[in-house]
This record gives structure tokens, C-alpha cells and sequence, in this order.
């Protein structure tokens, strides 16, 4: 089995941040009363504890767009991460912005937190150039960031915020991408259930006989029976913040009702 482009990692990126439109679509279908974190996938509003901003009965939460990202002939990434440090350099969607960072991540054997903290000070300082709050972001316990949920506001001022973070966002996309793997996928899995539970049991959150079959067939609840039926059948606490920082290291944002909101309006 030939491996494809690198090319295909930004591209998945690319088509996610494409469809946040989708996403608050979905979450208004859902019921969600005016939440969205409009980025990567649509985001659950976990619970119905009541409160006017998020009522929600059911899970939208969606995965990357797809589940199989560049493979070699063993399901991997790459050999090693210096190795998928090269395929990522050879990306020709890498921005000016990043590459030197990501160079440096090739000279060091790594993307370092001084590095990943500074890309994400520069997001907050590009969204506040677009005319926005600083933003607020959450960090979990791997390390990994993500942007916070927001409350909704009109069709114009959501398009405005898409255009906004879809300039500040993907210009550092693939040192994030990169730090995801480094961070919540060291065995480099290319199939992201795999790579998320395999995170997930490192993490202690489920027991080792957990099985992708199992974080398949807890997705499936969440979708046919809702949050409220579907929760204590999962194997998991869903809003673990070890096992959201596993699900973020794979680009897929997830929230709870207890989460913090942001509000832009």
C-alpha cells in the first residue's frame, strides 16, 4: 500500500474549518439553544441541567472528516515522528507563518510548549485584529488547546467570526496538527478512533480491554438514543478533560454543559 501526499493532512483541516457552517447548523438542529465552539466539528451541549443556553437532549458531536488520515502499510503515520515531522515540512500548504516553527520542531525532535503557547498567543492576537474579544481557550491535561465555546449570535456576525478564525487558525494548523500527534498520538496511528482510544487507555480513562468497536458503538448511542440516555452507557465520562485532550489531539472538539462559555455579542 503506497503512501499518499502529506498534502491530505492539511486538506482534512481545511475541509473541517469548511464546515462550520454545518456545525451550527447541526447544533441548532439538535435543540442547542445558542452554543457553538464553530470549530473543527459541531460540539455537544452534554446535558439538561435547565439552563436557557444549553438545553440540549441529543449529541451532534462529529469526528474528522475522515477517519483514515495519510497511512502506510502499517496504519501509521509515519516510522517515527522525525519522520512525519519531514512529511509535514514537505506539505506545500505550510504557511510562511509556521514553517519556522516547524523546522524548529525538526531540529528539536519535537514542537515545544514554548512553541505551541506561542502560536496560540498569536491566534488570540489575530482574532482581536479581526475586530473580536480576546479569546478564551481551555487547556487539558496533555497539553492541548482549543478555542472555547462560544454563544451564538446573528447569521452575519457567525460568518464574520468563520472568516476570522479561519484566517488566524489555519495559518498555524499544521504545528497544531503536529502537536497533536506528539502529545495524544506517539504511536502514530493514522485511524483517529484508534489513535483517541489508544490515548484514552494510556490516559487510565478506560480499562486496557477497551475497544475501538466499544468508543464506535458509544458514538452511535450518543446519536440515536441522546446525551441523556446515552451517557452512562458510554464506558467513559465524557467530559473528562483527559479524554477531551485525547479527542483534541485528533482535531475534534467536544463540550459539556458545564463547560465555560464565551460571549462575543
Amino acid at each position: 500500500m503506497g503512501r499518499r501526499s502529506s498534502q491530505g493532512f492539511t486538506h482534512i483541516l481545511r475541509l473541517l474549518a469548511a464546515t462550520l457552517s454545518v456545525a451550527s447548523l447541526l447544533a441548532g438542529l439538535a435543540g442547542c439553544a445558542g452554543l457553538t465552539n464553530g470549530a473543527k466539528s459541531a460540539s455537544p451541549a452534554s446535558g439538561d441541567q435547565g439552563s436557557s443556553t444549553q438545553k440540549r437532549d441529543s449529541s451532534q458531536q462529529q469526528g474528522p472528516v475522515s477517519t483514515l488520515l495519510d497511512a502506510d502499510g502499517n496504519g501509521r503515520l509515519a516510522s517515527s515522528l522525525s519522520a512525519y515531522i519531514d512529511e509535514v515540512l514537505a506539505d506545500p500548504y505550510v504557511s510562511d507563518y509556521e514553517r519556522p516553527f516547524l523546522e524548529q520542531a525538526k531540529k528539536e525532535g519535537r514542537v515545544s510548549t514554548t512553541v505551541y503557547e506561542k502560536v496560540w498567543s498569536d491566534y488570540k492576537t489575530c482574532m482581536v485584529d479581526h475586530g473580536f474579544p480576546e479569546p478564551k481557550l481551555e487547556r487539558f491535561p496533555n497539553g492541548m488547546m482549543d478555542i472555547m465555546q462560544h454563544a451564538v449570535g446573528t447569521d452575519e456576525q457567525e460568518e464574520r467570526w468563520r472568516d476570522a478564525y479561519a484566517d488566524c487558525y489555519l495559518r498555524f494548523s499544521h504545528v497544531q496538527g503536529l502537536y497533536g500527534q506528539q502529545q495524544g498520538n506517539p504511536n502514530l496511528y493514522a485511524n483517529v478512533d484508534e489513535a483517541v482510544v489508544d490515548c484514552m487507555r494510556r490516559e487510565g480513562v478506560v480499562p486496557p480491554s477497551y475497544t475501538v468497536k466499544d468508543f464506535n458503538d458509544g458514538q452511535t448511542l450518543l446519536q440515536t438514543e441522546g446525551w441523556t440516555d446515552a451517557k452512562d452507557k458510554l464506558g467513559y465520562d465524557f467530559g473528562d478533560a483527559r479524554v477531551r485532550g485525547c479527542k483534541a489531539s485528533q482535531g475534534w472538539s467536544s463540550s459539556s454543559a458545564d463547560d465555560p462559555v464565551e460571549y462575543l455579542w
